[in-house]
C-alpha cells in the first residue's frame, strides 16, 4: 500500500494515477462481479491505452460537494474532536485504489456528503446510507487496512451533521477482493489482446 499524502484530489498528478485502476466508486459493480464489472474493465483498458481518464460525469450536487467538503471536514472534526488526515490517494497496487475524504488516527476513515436541502432531510428522516456508498467505504477500509469509516452527512443551510459509523464488513470485502481478482484477470487480458 502507498498513500500519496501531498496528492491533490482533481489535479492533472492525481488523474494521472488513478489512470486505469479500480477505485472505491467502482466498489459496487466490482463487488458484484457480473456485467457491470465487464464495463469497468472496458472503460480501464480504454484509460490505460488511450492515456487519459474517462470524462467524469458531475452536476450541481457533486460540485456543491466539492465546495462544501472542507467546511463538513470542520465540522465533523469539531463534533467528534477527532483530527481529520487529509491524503491524495491510497494506492493498494498498479490496478486498484482509492481516495478518503480522510482518514482518523490508525483505525478510521471518514466518507463525507454534502445533499441538497430535500436529500438531506430524507437522509435525517431514513438514516439508510446508499448501498452504492457502503460498497465505497468497504473499499477504502480494505485498501487502507482500516477498521471503521464515519459516513459524514451535512448541509450548510441546515447547520446540521449526521455521523453514523460503518464498521469493517469482512464478508463484504472478500466479495470486493473476488471481484478485483476477477476483473484485474480480465483487464489484463483485454488489455494484451488489445495490444496486438
Amino acid at each position: 500500500m502507498k498513500i500519496y499524502r501531498n496528492l491533490k484530489q482533481g489535479s492533472d498528478e492525481w488523474l494521472k494515477v488513478r489512470l486505469g485502476k479500480f477505485g472505491s466508486t467502482d466498489a459496487q459493480s466490482v463487488a458484484a462481479c457480473g456485467g457491470g464489472l465487464t464495463t469497468k474493465v472496458f472503460e480501464k483498458v480504454a484509460e490505460l491505452i488511450i492515456g487519459q481518464p474517462k470524462a467524469h460525469y458531475t452536476n450541481s450536487d457533486i460540485e456543491r460537494g466539492i465546495e462544501l467538503e472542507p467546511m463538513a471536514r470542520s465540522a465533523y472534526e469539531i463534533e467528534t474532536g477527532n483530527a481529520v488526515k487529509q491524503v491524495g490517494y491510497i494506492e493498494l497496487d498498479s490496478c486498484v485504489g482509492g481516495s478518503p475524504d480522510g482518514l482518523v488516527g490508525d483505525d478510521g476513515l471518514v466518507e463525507i456528503k454534502c445533499p441538497s436541502n430535500t436529500n438531506f432531510i430524507r437522509f435525517a428522516f431514513t438514516r439508510k446510507i446508499k448501498a452504492v456508498y457502503v460498497w465505497q467505504m468497504q473499499h477504502l477500509m480494505y485498501i487502507s487496512d482500516r477498521k471503521w469509516c464515519d459516513f459524514v452527512a451535512f448541509n450548510e443551510k441546515l447547520d446540521r451533521i449526521i455521523i453514523i459509523r460503518v464498521e469493517r464488513d469482512e464478508a463484504k470485502i472478500e466479495k470486493i477482493r473476488i471481484g478485483l481478482e476477477s476483473g484485474i484477470e480480465k483487464l489484463k487480458e483485454v488489455l494484451m489482446e488489445c495490444k496486438k
